[in-house]
């Protein structure tokens, strides 16, 4: 998993994003305006498209939306929030933030928005802008009649950013809930986008989307509280999964942490959003 791929992906919560950074808009929780389509994009569908659930839509028309969206090629994909433009047995059309139509989307891959109520500072909350993809954040400013804004990683940097919305982080092994799950030998994390019976889809931080079976998934409370000086923690890293280790110093406060590793790996920093209690 890089470091650029992983950020473009969500999580994600521990990479860099390729592209720009950025730019803070003028208010959050505004919904889209209906914009002119000036290009449909049609992608062929993915093989794991063949085991998603054909639920019909739980989205309406005109609403704003999580989906799924197929990136160059159709091989990786991000989360993003979308404007729903038209809806079919078991699909969804959207309008993406370039303005394009993109036709034939699953229903499993789009999603109602969460909860935008009670975010307070200091806590975690899953967030988007026009420029970025869905990132995990730590509210940095709440108050009510004001702008929402939110604190996150940007290739170790931290940045501070106006967001057009930002949602409760979910539980559980539901989509766009955070998870544990088994890679190459070791464990890795990614955030649910779909499932369907026993399987589980699970967008990776390559941007790839794997299919895994439930019962190896456990659910992961990212959470900004409880991380102390000498604590235990699990953290995820790029390019080691996730590792077992202690709070040695905090680099900056209740954002970014020094971990010393119970496996023996040389001593790293990790943003908040990127370990959690066991």
């Amino acid at each position: 998993m890089s470091v650029h791929r992983l950020a473009r992906a969500l999580v994600i919560v521990a990479g860099a994003c390729r592209g720009t950074e950025p730019a803070p808009v003028s208010a959050p929780l505004v919904a889209l305006a209906p914009p002119p389509v000036t290009k449909a994009r049609v992608n062929d569908p993915a093989a794991f498209h063949r085991s998603l659930s054909d639920a019909p839509p739980r989205v309406k028309v005109g609403a704003q939306a999580w989906a799924l969206l197929p990136q160059a090629g159709g091989t990786v994909y991000e989360l993003a929030i979308v404007r729903v433009d038209a809806l079919g047995a078991n699909t969804v059309a959207v309008i993406d933030r370039m303005q394009q139509r993109v036709d034939g989307l699953p229903a499993a891959l789009v999603h109602p928005l969460g909860d935008t109520r009670n975010l307070r500072q200091g806590t975690l909350a899953l967030f988007y802008t026009p420029t970025t993809p869905g990132f995990v954040g730590r509210v940095s400013h709440s108050q009510r009649g004001e702008e929402l804004r939110v604190q996150y990683d940007w290739a170790g940097t931290t940045r501070e950013t106006d967001v057009e919305h930002a949602e409760a982080l979910r539980r559980g092994l539901v989509p766009l809930a955070w998870v544990r799950y088994p890679k190459a030998g070791a464990t890795s994390l990614g955030v649910v986008v779909a499932e369907n019976g026993e399987q589980v889809f699970v967008l990776e931080g390559s941007g790839a989307v794997a299919t895994i079976a439930k019962s190896s998934l456990a659910p992961v409370e990212l959470q900004a509280r409880n991380v102390s000086l000498g604590g235990s923690v699990e953290v995820f890293h790029w390019d080691l999964g996730v590792r077992a280790g202690k709070v040695t110093r905090e680099i900056e406060p209740g954002l970014r942490y020094e971990v010393v590793f119970s496996s023996g790996q040389p001593a790293a920093t990790s943003f908040v959003a990127a370990l959690w209690t066991p």
